[in-house]
């Protein structure tokens, strides 16, 4: 089996840039299972329903979430209603979503599900409500939930979070894959040949941006302490920025983790 999971799609160039890399890499390679952060897809803030329709129409499986779950506010009038949008697990219980889903596939139980830091992490998040331990969120999944592979999008700002995360669950987690901080890392492992890893899978969307937002404007804000509303840049070159993870059909292990980054 080979799951092709997608780092954060930013806005119009975001969603372009990854339709046409999807279709270029379905027709290489045989993709069984898709899974995307979208938090970032309608104009950098938040999933409508929109682009949520237009996610199924490309096939996706699982869409995941983060820090702006709840950015465009249409998401709440389907948020509860589908089964494959997964917002941080340890979100307080009464938000909206589900922090997890299970997909039968090929007979197969793929649990989806994600977690949010707690370092660095502020704004937006600190409106959600009181946000519990990502590790304790994890055990109590790992716990309670029966699958044949667990998949974490570990949404969060510190990069030793997520690699003592890493190391934690490594063997109890199949794939943990980092996302939120948009630019890819360079550390895509299989720690002890159990857990496929990487600290951030990147972004898709533009290159030429700041982690894809105009470029001018986030220069205005930290040099001339400028507060100009975010807009995204979407034009000129773009990334797409993805891991294929490779699991064994019989056993479920992981057999192989690779990293794509593209750049036009």
């Amino acid at each position: 089996m080979e799951i092709l999971i997608v780092g954060d799609v930013f806005s119009k160039l975001g969603r372009e840039t990854f339709e046409k890399n999807l279709k270029r890499i379905k027709e290489k390679r045989n993709i069984n299972f898709v899974i995307v952060n979208g938090e970032n897809t309608t104009h950098g803030r938040g999933l409508n329903l929109g682009h949520y329709k237009w996610y199924m129409e490309n096939k996706v499986n699982v869409i995941t979430l983060g820090n702006h779950s709840y950015q465009n506010k249409s998401i709440l009038t389907y948020i509860n209603e589908v089964n494959n949008v997964v917002r941080p697990l340890n979100f307080p219980d009464n938000a909206p979503g589900k922090g997890y889903v299970t997909i039968n596939y090929n007979g197969k139980k793929i649990t989806v599900f994600q977690l949010i830091g707690t370092i660095f992490m502020n704004g937006e998040l600190m409106k959600v409500g009181e946000i519990s331990s990502p590790f304790v969120k994890a055990e109590e999944l790992l716990n309670s939930v029966e699958s044949d592979i667990y998949i974490c999008d570990f949404h969060a700002e510190a990069t030793s979070e997520k690699i003592a995360f890493g190391h934690y669950f490594t063997g109890k987690i199949d794939v943990i894959f980092g996302t939120h901080t948009h630019v890819q890392t360079s550390d895509a492992r299989i720690i002890n040949n159990e857990t496929a890893y990487i600290t951030d899978v990147g972004m898709t969307g533009a290159l030429d941006g700041v982690i894809g937002v105009k470029k001018d404007i986030i220069i205005d804000r930290l040099v001339n302490k400028k507060n100009q509303v975010f807009s995204p840049e979407d034009k000129g070159l773009s990334q797409f920025s993805a891991i294929i993870v490779e699991i064994d059909d019989k056993t479920n292990q992981v057999k192989k983790i690779e990293t794509i980054f593209i750049v036009e």
